[in-house]
């Protein structure tokens, strides 16, 4: 097991200092030709694994997170695990050579041997929602029991006036919208799992923008909380500060929220790469904007596709200009997809936005809850750049 360059190094791993085991997921190379990424049980304590603490944080330090390589790490043959394939020692006259064997048809696949991304990032989904719920529910009952002077004779509480109780529905119905999100995508992929079926490429998808906007929801609604709630936000005994610090980790846990929004948008352009499906595009938002009929559930697709056909423009006319200046085509698609800059994470949360409201209502049912998210939705995504 070999870190062959500073940028293959394992870096943020949890626990990475004080375990005595752990699961590495590397290149398998077999006579000089890679099989793709693997999994490896491997022994911290064998010669050549290199550990460094990455620093201290602004919090969680109990929690040591580690910078770890391999220099050249002999692992037992048993040390790859095998459910889906293994390396077999085989003889050839007098020369034994490694034998590649994998179950099925097909040598697995980077999403069905690295499953424990996609079940890590709904942990974390499931964790900042639930994380936010307490936050509401703090928050209410502290709201509720403050009496404020509305005039000189009245007082009310703070959770009834205007600006409050607004919030408090908002925070609500998008904690309503997104459990019910998550749900439904935890049952999807259990099902998968327990068929020992890959997750199609649609369920990976919905976990990613479920991991994406559940975190960013929460982040952007304790904001809203601790806005309104007044001098209770500046208290020790408050649900807010540093300990709020968590949903950072979780932006950046289990793939990083911006390479994921990229992901995402990398899709929809993959998807929408035909002439035939840029004219159905086209089509769609040109029938949307002529019905009108832009506050229900199909604004936020007409807001997604309207946004999309303008990235495809942005980077047409991007690729052209590098073209003419005398970049390669893969250099001009980077510079492109570069200079799209903020345009490309406005699409993202569009698209994770339209995916979470319409699966929702499509199984559920609309209700106040989703209609209040619509409004939240579409006004985030008209808002400008992306958060």
């Amino acid at each position: 097991l070999h870190t062959p360059s500073d940028t293959a190094t394992k870096t943020w791993i949890s626990q990475g200092l004080a375990a005595d085991w752990g699961v590495v997921v590397a290149q398998l190379v077999i006579d000089g030709e890679s099989r793709g990424p693997h999994v490896f049980i491997v022994d911290m304590q064998s010669q050549g694994v290199v550990r460094e603490c990455m620093g201290f944080k602004t919090t969680f330090n109990s929690l040591d997170n580690a910078r770890v390589s391999f220099n050249r790490v002999w692992l037992p043959r048993q040390a790859l695990l095998s459910r889906f394939c293994s390396v077999e020692p085989n003889c050839c006259g007098d020369e034994r050579i490694a034998e590649y064997r994998f179950a099925g048809t097909r040598p697995p696949s980077f999403v069905l041997i690295a499953q424990r991304l996609l079940s890590g990032r709904l942990c974390i989904s499931d964790s900042a929602i639930a994380y936010l719920e307490g936050v509401l529910w703090v928050t209410r009952n502290y709201a509720e029991g403050r009496m404020v002077w509305v005039d000189r004779h009245r007082k009310k509480s703070l959770a009834s006036l205007p600006y409050m109780a607004k919030v408090l529905s908002i925070v609500e119905a998008g904690v309503n919208v997104h459990k019910a999100f998550l749900l439904l995508v935890q049952m999807q992929f259990a099902d998968a799992v327990q068929r020992g079926e890959e997750p199609d490429r649609a369920l990976v998808t919905r976990i990613a923008a479920a991991k994406v906007e559940a975190v960013e929801f929460a982040i952007m609604s304790l904001g809203m909380l601790r806005r309104d709630v007044g001098a209770y936000g500046l208290m020790a005994d408050s649900p807010f500060g540093s300990r709020n610090d968590v949903l950072l980790c979780c932006r950046f846990a289990e793939g990083d929220s911006r390479v994921l929004q990229q992901m995402l948008v990398r899709d929809l352009l993959r998807a929408h790469s035909r002439p035939a499906a840029v004219c159905r595009l086209l089509f769609d938002v040109l029938r949307s904007w002529l019905s009108g009929d832009l506050h229900t559930t199909t604004k936020l697709r007409y807001l997604r596709d309207l946004q999309l056909l303008q990235l495809m423009w942005t980077l047409r006319r991007s690729v052209r200009e590098a073209h003419q200046r005398g970049l390669a085509r893969e250099e001009a698609e980077t510079e492109a997809w570069l200079e799209a800059g903020d345009l490309v994470y406005v699409v993202a949360k569009t698209h994770a936005h339209h995916l979470i409201h319409s699966t929702v209502e499509q199984h559920f049912g609309r209700s106040k809850d989703t209609d209040r998210f619509l409004g939240m939705a579409a006004a985030d995504c008209e808002s400008g750049p992306a958060h």
